[in-house]
């Protein structure tokens, strides 16, 4: 039986269709939607009744503050569990291409910390560090760890303060989409989040985003959602947090090591880069580059050179710092060396050619990228020390002119 509709009713749906038509047309379209969301959304909002509170109630009651409190305060120092690299508090990014490393490093990384031993001349802060292993086994995590520990002269036995979650081959999606397609969290997020509340870990790693993330990963909404969870866990323990991620085939050849939404890079407040040196430059096997392509509270663009070693990462000598700026420093050399040799040009050793001169002149060039004279200098000296970059002569006798080339480029 059909509903039954009172006269004065069927007349108000009448109107209201009429109405409809002459405002949107025939077709009511999304478009025609949206735009009339938009005037009402545009519409003065109705007054808010306040009940006679004063401003300070209402600061209080929603969380405002003000800079003058903090006048007769001590502000406390930005904390980190490793300097310059991961902050406390916040969710940092470690992207690195396939097979190139970063579980390990990151499992090394904890390892140290859980240990409170230096590593790669880093000294992670001294804590229990927790990690969660969604891509390997639970024996070869031991295997890792084994190396590790023989790497950094440790015993297995002084990881008390460790504690791995190996979830290979099963479901380990910490977040999905409900029916409103919002991020929520899974069980085993609830798992993971009771752990650690007893826990009260220093940092905790999660391997990797591509297995615990269970949205669109080019929807920015959803990244941000479940970064936001992540970032909700670090400021209630004060922790680190780490995500590690696999960047694009676009990541990967521009060099950012991105990958999907922006709202992943946008979203973290530190973003690393593990991945290994361009062959033209250094074609050993078993170095790797870590780059800081976001820090926002550190400093952007420094590189660490490390090498893989009887199943560890190890570097040769020299502090964390000046390992950065020496790679970097190197790096852009070469790609400044690139620059002058494409361009039919030439640069030199000797300073008493000031106009040629190599570090005076890669300084000034738009690819230096920061890097000053002194520190081309020193990168020179490296280069010229290992033998990959050489002077030969481009003029003819007897009246010599001599220019820096690339080695093994010219044995190419």
């Amino acid at each position: 039986m059909s509903e039954q509709y009172m006269p004065d009713e069927l007349a108000e749906m009448e109107a209201e269709a009429e109405r409809l038509f002459y405002e949107y047309g025939p077709s009511y379209s999304e478009d025609d939607e949206r735009e009339a969301r938009r005037h009402v959304a545009t519409e003065p909002a109705p007054a808010i009744s306040t009940d006679g509170k004063t401003l300070d109630d209402l600061a209080a009651e929603y969380g405002i503050v003000c800079p003058a409190e903090y006048d007769d305060e001590t502000v406390p120092e930005r904390e980190w569990w490793i300097e310059g690299l991961v902050p406390i508090g916040q969710v940092t990014l470690l992207y690195g291409d396939g097979g190139v490393g970063k579980s390990l490093l990151a499992l090394q990384w904890g390892l140290a910390g859980a240990a409170d031993v230096d590593t790669l001349g880093i000294s992670p802060e001294r804590g229990g560090v927790f990690y969660l292993g969604a891509e390997d086994e639970e024996i070869e995590f031991k295997r890792r760890q084994v190396d590790i520990c023989k790497s950094l002269g440790l015993y297995l036995r002084d990881l008390h303060d460790f504690r791995l979650m190996p979830m290979a081959g099963e479901d380990a999606v910490m977040a999905v989409q409900d029916a409103s397609k919002r991020m929520v969290p899974t069980e085993v997020f609830r798992r993971v989040e009771a752990f650690v509340n007893v826990m009260r870990p220093r940092c905790i790693i999660l391997d990797t985003a591509a297995d615990l993330f269970g949205g669109n990963e080019i929807d920015r909404g959803q990244v941000r959602q479940f970064v936001g969870m992540l970032r909700g866990l670090a400021i209630k323990l004060r922790c680190a947090v780490i995500l590690l991620a696999h960047p694009s085939v676009a990541g990967m050849m521009s060099g950012t090591g991105t990958s999907g939404s922006t709202g992943w890079s946008n979203s973290a407040r530190s973003r690393l880069y593990l991945t290994r040196p361009d062959p033209k430059y250094d074609d050993d096997p078993d170095v790797r580059i870590l780059k800081t392509m976001k820090a926002n509270y550190g400093t952007v663009g420094g590189e660490i050179k490390l090498r893989w070693e009887k199943g560890a990462f190890v570097l040769n000598s020299g502090s964390r710092s000046g390992l950065m700026v020496e790679a970097k420093a190197e790096r852009v050399f070469m790609d400044c060396l690139a620059t002058v040799d494409r361009n039919i040009g030439r640069v030199t050793f000797a300073k008493t050619s000031a106009q040629y001169y190599a570090p005076k002149v890669f300084a000034q060039m738009p690819e230096a990228d920061g890097v000053n004279v002194r520190q081309f200098e020193k990168a020179m000296d490296s280069l010229r020390r290992s033998g990959r970059i050489t002077e030969i002569n481009h003029g003819t006798l007897p009246r010599p002119t001599m220019g820096i080339v690339d080695a093994a480029a010219r044995m190419n």
